[in-house]
């Protein structure tokens, strides 16, 4: 007995119609047939990637509010210290000169909110210079810090987010 091809199992003429009708379309065209309807498949890939895509661009949005509220915070810390080294006299009358120092911070954060900043001044050297009485030569440092706030949509990326800048300036 003799093999033919038409005497398979697997023959053209014992599978149903509608896969024969596929298999007349090419083998590599009748798998892909099988597959259900891909109608909706860039909906699908579009929802999936759009949180990741969102997150990423506030992300950059917020980033960049943060990097201009840390500039604001340290150019008003560079004023500040700027009055607080020319700021220098007795003590006698008001405003002292670290009143004065910390008035010129919070007027030159114009962006951020006054009230939460958190100004501390120290001093250095061999003067013993205080808030009343500063003594030319020595060093004064001001330094400020800021919260911020890293929640990106739904997501606090960073919870103890602080901006913090300091300057230290000569005494005049």
């Amino acid at each position: 007995m003799t093999y033919h091809r038409s005497d398979s199992v697997l023959s053209k003429a014992n599978l149903p119609y509608r896969l024969r009708k596929r298999l007349r379309r090419g083998p590599f065209r009748a798998a892909r047939g099988c597959v259900r309807s891909e109608a909706g498949q860039a909906l699908v890939e579009f929802a999936l990637m759009l949180l990741p895509l969102l997150m990423i661009v506030f992300g950059i949005i917020k980033f960049g509010i943060l990097f201009g509220q840390y500039v604001t915070l340290t150019n008003a810390t560079a004023y500040g210290a700027r009055e607080l080294a020319v700021s220098r006299g007795d003590g006698t009358g008001p405003p002292t000169a670290c009143q004065a120092a910390t008035t010129a911070l919070d007027n030159a954060a114009t962006t951020l909110n006054t009230s939460q900043i958190t100004v501390s001044i120290t001093f250095s050297g061999s003067g013993g210079s205080t808030c009343t009485a500063l003594q030319p030569g020595d060093a004064g440092e001001v330094q400020a810090t800021y919260p911020c706030n890293m929640q990106i949509l739904f997501l606090n990326v960073w919870p103890t987010c602080e901006l913090s800048s300091q300057t230290t300036i000569r005494i005049e």
